[in-house]
């Protein structure tokens, strides 16, 4: 008889496993915060990418680790993911890729380091949400409204971080400044 070996998942696995399911879970709830093993855009940029992948990365100390992933650095009008270590900005919001109504499946996502309750409150309302839910991350107003404008289904998905805390808000929420 033979014995079936099932593979056992090493620690950098069961970390990308974790971090994966911890942005599924923030997407699936959008403004819930959800918990990463790992603090910082890496993990998250690591669970992630592939070599199939396009990325612009703005962080000199991702860049090298997100070279061995073999991804394609792009600019940022071009990439699939962009990891953000600066602010969120109404430019940015304008030049990252959006996709299409046919083809929302390209639009971008934006994984960004910003402090999640120091900004303007604003309201969340779409699928996923229990009527509305008010956060309060340190984005501008002109960001949002940027955002507003794209006609749904196109747009982009946003993850934002602080240390090991993590917020996703998918293209289909509804954003307004309050």
């Amino acid at each position: 008889m033979t014995a079936i070996v099932f593979p056992v998942p090493d620690d950098e696995e069961q970390r990308d496993n974790a971090t994966f399911e911890a942005l599924m879970w923030a997407m699936a709830r959008p403004g819930t915060e959800q918990v990463l093993p790992k603090k910082g855009l890496l993990p998250i940029a690591l669970s992630l990418v592939d070599l199939e992948t396009r990325i612009y990365c703005d962080d000199p100390d991702l860049r090298e680790p997100l070279a061995r992933t073999r991804a394609a650095f792009v600019p940022l009008e071009e990439a699939d993911h962009l990891f953000l270590s600066g602010r969120l900005t109404a430019a940015l919001a304008t030049s990252v890729g959006t996709g299409s109504p046919i083809y929302p499946d390209q639009g971008a996502t934006m994984v960004a380091s910003v402090a999640l309750n120091n900004g303007p409150h604003v309201r969340l309302t779409g699928p996923g949400l229990d009527g509305a839910l008010t956060i309060s991350p340190a984005i501008a107003p002109a960001f949002w409204e940027v955002r507003a404008r794209i006609p749904y289904p196109a747009g982009f998905e946003l993850v934002l971080v602080e240390g090991r805390r993590v917020v996703c808000l998918p293209r289909s929420t509804m954003v307004e400044v309050l």
